[in-house]
């Protein structure tokens, strides 16, 4: 279903190209003010198919996620700014057997449980980017941001849920590349980024049996830590133009 969802929305991109109108302006080497080029005052909504939803597209049974949604304003010509969001969460459920005890605490045999491990992530990224074509067709630009955001991981049964937080802030730069799709409003692009980021992991919690038990380091193995890391990610995006 939510493959389905991932094309459906793919499918709805090619018909907002498929109906965007075709430019008659000729290339230039200059700015050909007929429109079909982003300028100062106008502003970008663009939604991003990132590599972490295409490296899922086979398991989306068992992934949720939002595309990269971003919003742009050109603050001049050749200078933008932006800020993001990116939500998703995987999870996978197996079966395992777990011990039952007597009244005396002995062991009495097992039952099979279902256990999900799950992982998520809730990311922004507020940036600047800077264009240095001049065409009306083909846009290159490179920029930096500001990713910031949390995430948290664990696993859960019938009765227990075990759970640790992460928050992340970093640096990133990027590259991209888009084309104009005839006159304006949209774009059609890709961009490639690397960042470092420091991951502040805390001490699990463990909800057993309804109550919640901070630092559960005596049922599960003490995971809090900090460490800075490096990442990178690629970007297909479509973004459509527009004034306010």
């Amino acid at each position: 279903m939510r493959k389905l969802r991932f094309l459906l929305l793919m499918l709805c991109a090619g018909c907002m190209v498929g109906h965007a109108q075709i430019t008659t302006g000729e290339s230039s080497s200059r700015v050909v003010r007929t429109g079909n080029r982003a300028q100062a005052g106008d502003f970008g909504l663009y939604l991003g198919g990132t590599s972490t939803i295409f490296k899922n597209f086979d398991n989306m049974d068992n992934f949720d996620f939002l595309p990269l949604i971003n919003v742009k304003y050109m603050f001049t010509d050749k200078v933008e700014g932006r800020v993001g969001i990116e939500w998703w969460r995987e999870s996978n459920t197996s079966e395992v057997k777990v011990p039952n005890y007597n009244e005396e605490g002995e062991e009495d045999g097992s039952e099979t449980v279902e256990n999900t491990n799950f992982e998520s992530s809730m990311m922004f990224y507020p940036g600047i980017a800077y264009h240095f074509s001049n065409t009306n067709l083909l846009d290159v630009y490179v920029g930096a941001e500001l990713p910031i955001g949390w995430g948290s991981y664990g696993s859960e049964d019938d009765e227990d849920e075990y759970k640790t937080s992460q928050f992340r802030f970093g640096l990133g730069a990027f590259v991209g590349l888009q084309a104009y799709i005839g006159n304006l409003p949209l774009a059609l692009g890709v961009e490639y980024g690397i960042s470092t980021l420091y991951n502040s992991t805390s001490d699990g919690t463990l909800t057993k049996d309804g109550m919640t038990i901070d630092k559960a380091a005596g049922y599960q193995e003490d995971v809090s830590n900090s460490s800075w890391k490096l990442g990178h990610q690629a970007r297909v995006t479509l973004t459509y133009f527009f004034k306010l």
